[in-house]
């Protein structure tokens, strides 16, 4: 089942749900027990590790890790399409 986030419009709170994909449009409630929040885009960045501990963004996945992004901003570039 995917994980979508979701944001109150009463409190700003932001949250995650895990639903079926049938349901990923339709209003949740919050912690607070508000209901009526929407989905919204979620932003992510992968990182991984080398064997001495050290991250590293994972190219493709934000984080400036790819070649056309802008200062490290993938709002830029099509890695944000992704």
């Amino acid at each position: 089942m995917p994980l979508y986030e979701y944001v109150c419009e009463r409190c700003d709170a932001r949250f995650e749900q895990l639903r079926p994909s049938s349901c990923m449009d339709d209003p949740a409630s919050c912690p607070s027990g508000h209901s009526g929040a929407r989905r919204v885009l979620s932003a992510f960045a992968a990182v991984s590790r080398d064997s001495y501990g050290e991250t590293s963004s994972v190219a493709g996945c934000g984080g400036g890790a790819c070649g056309g992004c802008s200062g490290g901003d993938c709002g830029s570039c099509a890695c944000s399409m992704n």
